[in-house]
């Protein structure tokens, strides 16, 4: 037993001194002079170590970095990147990472080449590999070209905006430029909304290149004629609403897909039991800001209904929340339901529609509609204070009109079947 035990003593022991040898090993520095780390190779788009490399706008430029530490070393980077840029430096970097002596590391870096950046020159890109106390680097002459045929967005243009009645037309106006090195004559712009079989379009004459005019008159960028969409016949519900444009003979196009929400007018067969009133149908709150609906629902039946609510047509520019969800209303009852909205911070400002309905089940038995009008950023306390103090006040008097209602109700005694209905 003692020989065992002497053993392991020794065993320990003996794990010790490696350890501690290892530790020191690995906290020692680097030789003088020695760098503990260095880009030993670097590809551009698959070619080693290029003079020259030449990128088209909008493309994207792939870097493959060879990093080989001499020493170890603690946080380190590697990044690619491009200066010159107007709006900006076009870079792609790596997330920390540790070396270790004698091991070689792979980085695989994009830059996003942008559309509107300046062909005319040629930029440097660099490579750096750093850390807090070391860094190398190496550079490359990059020439940026524009594409023979490229369109781009410049603005999209909704009216009255991406949530409408359907009792409201939907105009579209689509501005593009020319970011290609070739002038676009015949340019088609189309709005559709493919699952509806709706679509209208129109042409812009001709876009000439900005890279080879120096005629102040012709133009670089230019807006559609404003479409129209005819939304009468069109159900309640969200839609995909399609913008495209059609150039280079047909042969390139560039598209975006936007929600749209067309709110319905068509009455629905209300529950005659029931009755929904809103305090307040129209509120105003800021971008960032919040405001509160109010409206109130009466049982007027003789037996008890549960009712929940859903909110539609406010996602593109706020949130919604309902206060409570759902509600049980014994016969000759009252309830009261907030509908809370918060406004995206880059909401476009203008009046904004949206529905509430109230289901019994899966079944809509009524539907209230409330404008939103969003204004530019301002103080968000202020803005839900006004609104609750004039939902409140429109409130108290609403709930004196429902009691008065449902006092009558209580006074004339259960209603005879074929009855005439008090809603």
């Amino acid at each position: 037993m003692k020989k065992l035990f002497s053993f392991i003593v020794t065993l320990l022991l003996v794990a010790s001194l490696f350890t501690g040898i290892a530790t020191n090993v690995k906290a020692q520095p680097c030789p003088p002079l020695t760098d503990p780390f260095v880009i030993s190779k670097v590809e551009i788009e698959g070619v080693e170590n290029p003079n020259l490399v030449n990128v088209e706008r909008g493309d994207e430029l792939n870097v493959r970095v060879e990093l080989f530490a001499n020493c170890d070393a603690d946080d380190v980077r590697v990044k690619a990147w491009i200066g010159g840029y107007e709006y900006g430096d076009v870079e792609d970097s790596t997330s920390l990472f540790d070396v270790v002596t004698n091991v070689t590391y792979i980085k695989n870096l994009v830059l996003s080449i942008p559309n509107d950046i300046d062909a005319s020159k040629s930029y440097v890109l660099h490579v750096e590999a750093f850390n807090d106390q070391d860094s190398d680097e190496l550079e490359f002459d990059v020439q940026v070209t524009p594409q023979r045929h490229l369109l781009n967005f410049v603005d999209i243009i909704f009216n009255p905006g991406l949530s409408v009645k359907s009792t409201q037309p939907l105009f579209v106006t689509v501005r593009v430029e020319n970011l290609g090195d070739k002038k676009e004559e015949d340019v088609r712009v189309e709005v559709s909304i493919p699952e509806l079989g709706l679509s209208q379009r129109t042409f812009i004459d001709e876009l000439v290149s900005a890279e080879t005019t120096d005629d102040d008159d012709e133009e670089t960028s230019s807006s559609s004629d404003t479409l129209l969409l005819d939304l009468s016949n069109v159900p309640s519900g969200t839609y995909n609403l399609r913008v495209k444009v059609d150039y280079n003979r047909g042969h390139d196009f560039i598209a975006r897909v936007y929600v749209l929400t067309v709110l319905s007018e068509r009455p629905i067969q209300v529950a005659q039991d029931l009755m929904v009133q809103a305090a307040a149908t129209s509120m105003s709150l800021s971008q960032g800001g919040s405001t509160t609906y109010t409206f109130s629902v009466a049982n007027l039946g003789s037996t008890a209904r549960t009712l929940n609510f859903e909110v539609t047509g406010q996602e593109t520019w706020a949130t919604a929340k309902v206060e409570p969800m759902t509600v049980t209303l014994l016969p000759d009852s009252t309830r009261s339901v907030n509908v809370v909205v918060t406004a995206k911070s880059d909401a476009d400002v203008g009046n904004k529609v949206f529905t509430v309905r109230v289901k019994d089940g899966s079944a809509v038995v009524d539907e209230l509609q409330f404008d939103a009008n969003v204004q530019a950023q301002r103080d968000n306390l202020s803005s839900l204070r006004s609104g609750l103090e004039i939902g409140f006040i429109v409130l108290l008097v609403v709930l004196v009109i429902l009691g008065i209602i449902l006092a009558v109700n209580k006074l004339r005694g259960p209603k005879e079947e074929g009855g005439e209905s008090y809603y």
